[in-house]
């Protein structure tokens, strides 16, 4: 992505803006988008175009909680109907 350019709100990133911004390479973002790994889109033209929510999405995949989210949750299974 340009740095000099201001990113439209909702503007769509390409291909080399999309891997600059997940920190890969041109060629192993399009071989996720292959593989159907990550959501994308492509028109007509047949150029790639990326959501930020969708980079989000893949970014963020696979979280694992801390161990205080997990206890909260875990306590909140046991005390459930306790009144």
């Amino acid at each position: 992505m340009d740095e000099n350019r201001t990113r439209l709100e909702g503007a769509p990133f390409t291909l080399g803006e999309a891997a600059h911004y997940l920190g890969l390479s041109r060629s192993f973002l399009y071989k996720l988008t292959s593989q159907g790994k990550i959501a994308h889109f492509k028109p007509a033209g047949g150029k790639l175009y990326f959501k930020l929510e969708d980079l989000d999405g893949y970014l963020f995949r696979g979280r694992r909680a801390a161990d205080y989210e997990l206890a909260k949750k875990a306590d909140a299974v046991v005390n459930r109907g306790r009144a």
